[in-house]
C-alpha cells in the first residue's frame, strides 16, 4: 500500500479501508470548525477529573474516611482548561481554526484511540465506526440515557447501562459525530497470527495482543486509551 490511502474521514471513506492486519488511530478532526464546540469536546478530552479517599483506622474499629475530588490545573496562576482554551481562541481563533481545518492534526496531537487489528476493515469500519454510528441513533440505549443525562461520564454510562468499554462508547458520551472523526492505518502482514481475532470485549484479548497494545498504549498515549 505504498501509495494508497491511509487517512479516511467519513462513512464512504472508512467503508473502503483495506481488509488486512495492521494498526490504526483515531483523531478528532471535526469537519466544520466551531470554536465554542471544539473547547468543549477538548475539554472532555484532557480535564480528567480524579478522585481521593482517606482513610484513618482507630481504636475500636473506628474509621475515618474522607472522599473529595481532584481537579486539575496548570501554571503558577492555576488556571483551568476552559481558561487556557477561551484564552487561546481569543488570542489566535484563526490559527486554531485553520489548524483543525489542516494535516496537522494527527502530526501535532495525540489519538484519542490506538490499536491492532487483525481486520482493519472489520475492527475499524464494522465494530467502531458503525458502532459509534448506531449509538446516535435516536432510538439507541446510549442516545436515550444521554438525552436525559447529557453530562453522564462514560464510567457512568457504562455502569448503569451495563456496557463495556470501547472507542465508540468514549465518542458518543463526548457528543461527537462520526463525520469529525478521522482514522490513520499502518497496513502490515507482519503481525503475529497469535494476537486472535478483533472484538470489543477486551476479556476476550489474547495476551500476544494485550502485550503489544500495551507498547502502543506507552508510545502514543492515546487520550481515551486503555489504561
Amino acid at each position: 500500500m505504498k501509495n494508497e490511502q491511509r487517512q479516511f474521514q467519513g462513512g464512504m471513506q472508512i467503508a473502503r479501508i483495506p481488509q488486512i492486519s495492521g494498526l490504526y488511530a483515531w483523531y478528532y478532526k471535526p469537519l466544520l470548525v466551531d470554536t465554542n464546540a471544539l473547547t468543549k469536546t477538548l475539554i472532555s478530552f484532557l480535564d480528567n477529573q480524579g478522585e481521593i479517599q482517606t482513610q484513618i483506622n482507630m481504636r475500636y474499629g473506628v474509621r475515618l474516611i474522607s472522599e473529595s475530588s481532584l481537579n486539575m490545573f496548570y501554571g503558577s496562576q492555576n488556571q483551568s482548561l476552559a481558561e487556557i482554551f477561551s484564552e487561546a481562541i481569543e488570542y489566535g481563533e484563526n490559527f486554531i481554526t485553520h489548524f483543525f481545518k489542516s494535516e496537522a492534526v494527527q502530526l501535532f496531537t495525540r489519538p484519542i484511540y490506538i490499536g491492532i487489528a487483525k481486520n482493519l476493515y472489520t475492527r475499524v469500519y464494522q465494530q467502531h465506526y458503525l458502532s459509534l454510528d448506531q449509538m446516535w441513533n435516536d432510538d439507541s440505549r446510549i442516545s436515550k440515557y444521554l438525552t436525559l443525562h447529557p453530562d453522564a461520564t462514560v464510567q457512568k454510562v457504562m455502569t448503569e447501562l451495563d456496557v463495556h468499554h470501547s472507542f465508540a462508547l468514549e465518542a458518543r458520551v463526548r457528543h461527537i459525530a462520526p463525520r469529525d472523526l478521522m482514522v490513520n492505518i499502518f497496513p502490515t502482514e507482519d503481525i503475529p497470527s497469535e494476537i486472535g481475532n478483533d472484538n470489543e470485549d477486551i476479556q476476550s484479548d489474547t495476551n500476544y495482543r494485550r502485550i503489544l497494545e500495551k507498547l502502543l498504549q506507552i508510545m502514543a498515549d492515546p487520550i481515551c486509551g486503555r489504561r
